[in-house]
């Protein structure tokens, strides 16, 4: 157990270094799925690493042995965590829930606060703002809305309103608001995920890019389309919970849209899926592990 639940904790920290990888030889779509299923991967083997050292180390604590009672000789069999190690893990894991908590409620008063915004005037699932600033986000929820600010609207040449709009429903067709939000409890458990959940971050714009470059069947046209957009707001809009078409790496995703549409090449990706499923095998190998504790403590 002591060996598995250390491998468990270092997976994180392996799994951001190869995270990488998965942006850059997969297309758009494969690669947030898999960014997302990497991430709640390294979060979950972050939380079951602490719980089992929090286990281990407080289940020897004098206060439970004395009321357990466990055999002293199977007890001395298990893989011994010192008491003070279990406690840091404890604390650790009790920081976590608190971000955790407090990331999730934060998130949930955004969505509440713009509630009020999808009962606004639309025309079918669109929104348009009486704002000079150049600003448009997709609005998830139900309804999901595509908000654009007039400002926007003028600073676009109408051939290329039909980008926005595409680039804006992909967001809500995909429901990329849920890998967002699991975006931000990864990071909320495990800050050192962050670097794995601005990856994922930046494959879900290039996902709704490529989604509206098919749909108007032009990336030069998506890709101008975008880098006005950009060039005209000058600051990042929309509302945190919002997906808006100006955030993440603009440049890039322009230069993304100037080339051919990506293709995936799954063998590149086979170092970061082999470490996810070993790390998936650890996670199993720990729960196992805390199991046969749990036993020797309840005879």
């Amino acid at each position: 157990m002591y060996l598995t639940v250390y491998l468990l904790l270092l997976a994180p920290a392996l799994l951001v270094a190869v995270g990488p990888r998965l942006a850059h030889h997969l297309a758009p779509a494969a690669a947030a799925r898999t960014l997302a299923a990497t991430a709640g991967v390294a979060a979950l083997a972050t939380v079951w690493g602490l719980v089992v050292l929090a286990a281990g180390g407080l289940g020897r604590t004098g206060e439970v042995l004395a009321y357990t009672r466990p055999d002293p000789a199977a007890l001395a069999a298990t893989d011994p965590v010192p008491r003070t190690l279990g406690l840091l893990a404890a604390a650790l894991l009790a920081c976590a829930g608190i971000r955790l908590a407090r990331t999730m409620w934060r998130r949930h008063r955004e969505v509440r606060a713009l509630a009020s915004m999808r009962g606004l005037p639309a025309a079918g699932d669109l929104i348009v703002l009486a704002d000079d600033h150049p600003d448009a986000y997709a609005l998830p929820g139900r309804p999901g809305r595509i908000v654009i600010s007039s400002g926007m609207l003028q600073a676009l040449p109408t051939g290329e309103h039909a980008m926005l709009l595409a680039h804006e429903r992909a967001h809500l067709a995909h429901r990329h608001h849920r890998y967002a939000a699991l975006a931000e409890a990864v990071v909320a458990v495990n800050p050192l995920l962050r670097s794995l959940a601005d990856h994922l971050a930046f494959t879900l714009e290039r996902w709704a890019d490529e989604d509206a470059a098919q749909k108007v069947a032009s990336r030069p046209l998506a890709a101008r389309a975008l880098a006005r957009a950009a060039l005209a707001a000058s600051r990042r809009g929309g509302p945190a919970t919002a997906l808006a078409l100006v955030r993440h790496r603009v440049t890039a995703r322009v230069q993304a849209l100037h080339g051919a549409r990506p293709e995936s090449r799954w063998a590149g990706a086979l170092p970061a899926m082999a470490l996810a499923g070993a790390t998936i095998l650890a996670l199993v190998d720990a729960a196992s592990a805390l199991g046969r504790f749990l036993d020797v403590l309840h005879p």
